[in-house]
């Protein structure tokens, strides 16, 4: 793939998406592909430790990158040949581009050709039908199964979209272990109890039950 030997060009572009830390474009010459850059910080930390660990450790403003693309390869691992059920928007890499290094991922669309919708824009337009539903549920399970650790997932960055053709729900980010002592990766237990808080957060705030027991939502 050219963008791994060629610096790309994004800075005239406007995003097309943005969350907490970065910002997401169109792939310069690949509209299968998404770039993400981490964006620069513009005012000071107050907190003198975080100054001081940006000062010795300056990668570390890429730390949550850098767990996600380490995520998505255990999980990888743990998917083997099912690699197309793997619940996560898959990486292709890293790249540089006029703005800052960037990682480059997988495109997931809608129907019609625009960004997939996250789970909260189908709950509010009343669009998760009961087969909707069971593919959320699948999805649950199958982060269970992979033991993926999710530091931040919310209905914002669960979309529902086209994968070579099959509809299914994915995590565009918020995962990765980033804990000093990997705790969570160490114990499926501690894991577990993560998963199942963010998930009955989740339900609240999307009008769902989160069934602990069973591993799924179900309508309230």
């Amino acid at each position: 793939m050219l963008f791994a030997v060629q610096l790309l060009r994004v800075s005239d572009l406007d995003p097309i998406a943005s969350g907490g830390h970065r910002d997401v474009y169109a792939c310069p010459g690949q509209s299968h592909l998404l770039v993400k850059v981490t964006r620069p910080r513009k005012r000071p930390n107050r907190s003198f430790a975080k100054r001081l660990i940006r000062r010795l450790l300056p990668d570390s403003v890429f730390r949550n990158a850098l767990k996600e693309i380490e995520g998505e390869m255990k999980a990888a691992l743990k998917s083997g040949t099912d690699i197309e059920q793997l619940p996560l928007a898959r990486c292709f890499g890293i790249a540089q581009t006029d703005i800052g290094p960037a990682i480059i991922v997988e495109r997931i669309e809608s129907d019609d050709g625009q960004l997939a919708h996250p789970l909260a824009k189908l709950c509010e337009d009343g669009a998760l039908s009961d087969d909707v539903l069971n593919e959320l549920n699948g999805f649950a399970k199958k982060l269970f199964k992979l033991q993926i650790v999710a530091r931040d997932i919310h209905e914002t960055n669960i979309v529902y979209g086209l994968r070579n053709q099959s509809r299914m729900f994915l995590l565009i980010d918020g995962y990765g272990e980033r804990n000093l002592i990997p705790l969570r990766t160490l114990s499926r237990r501690l894991n577990d109890r993560s998963l199942h808080k963010q998930m009955n957060g989740i339900a609240e705030r999307v009008g769902l039950i989160w069934d602990r027991t069973r591993q799924e939502f179900r309508a309230a």
